[in-house]
């Protein structure tokens, strides 16, 4: 049997959806890979990977996609991982450097400047590591664990962007689904992916203390980041807070169009509103 090649992203805040998956669930028909979030876009748009923990931006890039309804990596707050670090008034931001690992924060950031603030910063060049002056950028998009577990640049303006955009929207704001081509998902990779979720749920004090970043463990920051900061459940307002943010950033120029938002359920079920209830039924808040 050909294995399902599944990529995921390779931070903390995706190891309660793995985690099943890393101890047995789906065992002879899965290939599991870790990649950062630009990267697992580009092996799925290549056809280097059947399904991925995708950025949801790139909904609106790779066509004939559709997402596992319940399961994603959402924040309704706070995401205290995806960040806007700025030497100046964010009025006054003129140059942003994008993070080389983002694709969906990197075009938040872009949203929440010119729908709140209201400017259009240019996009410079931007570094993985980030140094004091921001490689001379007025601000930097910052995210995932170097964004968690290592310190800003002294001075700077932090904003944490998944607060920003609950605070003007009223909506949480999802980062990541799982995704693939039309066909691939079916009701035993669907109920698999639910079932790592579950176990890695129940698992979280054990994923915060085995955690490390850079060889560094923090696991009460980790715990608290797991718990109170990252959730999994994608349901009737998250698919609302993603086709939100598609049709913003189509408006805005920063993708071709927002697309139509599939779920793969749909397609057992011929009922898209069915699909969101039920994913409100089987995920519902912890």
């Amino acid at each position: 049997m050909t294995k399902l090649r599944i990529g995921s992203v390779d931070y903390l805040n995706a190891r309660p959806l793995v985690w099943g998956l890393e101890h047995g669930l789906g065992a002879g028909r899965i290939e599991l890979s870790y990649h950062v979030p630009a990267e697992v876009s580009r092996r799925l748009a290549a056809g280097d990977l059947d399904v991925a923990l995708l950025p949801v931006i790139d909904l609106a890039r790779i066509e004939g996609l559709e997402i596992v309804p319940g399961l994603g990596i959402t924040t309704r707050g706070p995401a205290r991982s995806v960040l806007l670090v700025s030497r100046v008034p964010v009025e006054a931001i003129a140059t942003l450097a994008p993070d080389p690992e983002s694709r969906t924060s990197n075009v938040l950031a872009q949203v929440l400047l010119a729908e709140v603030w209201g400017v259009r910063p240019r996009e410079v060049a931007g570094s993985v590591d980030l140094g004091p002056d921001l490689g001379g950028a007025d601000a930097a998009v910052r995210i995932g664990d170097k964004a968690l577990f290592e310190p800003p640049p002294p001075g700077a303006t932090i904003i944490d962007l998944g607060e920003a955009w609950t605070s003007a929207t009223g909506l949480p704001f999802v980062f990541a689904a799982w995704a693939a081509r039309v066909g691939v998902i079916d009701r035993d990779l669907y109920g698999t992916l639910h079932a790592s979720r579950r176990e890695g749920t129940r698992s979280l004090d054990r994923i915060a203390e085995e955690y490390a970043w850079r060889g560094r463990r923090d696991p009460e920051l980790a715990r608290r980041y797991l718990t109170e900061h990252i959730h999994y459940r994608l349901g009737a307002a998250e698919l609302d807070a993603i086709r939100r943010f598609l049709a913003v950033a189509a408006r805005l120029g920063l993708v071709p169009q927002a697309p139509d938002v599939r779920l793969a359920l749909t397609r057992w079920t011929g009922c898209h509103e069915a699909v969101s209830r039920l994913a409100e039924t089987i995920e519902p808040h912890r």
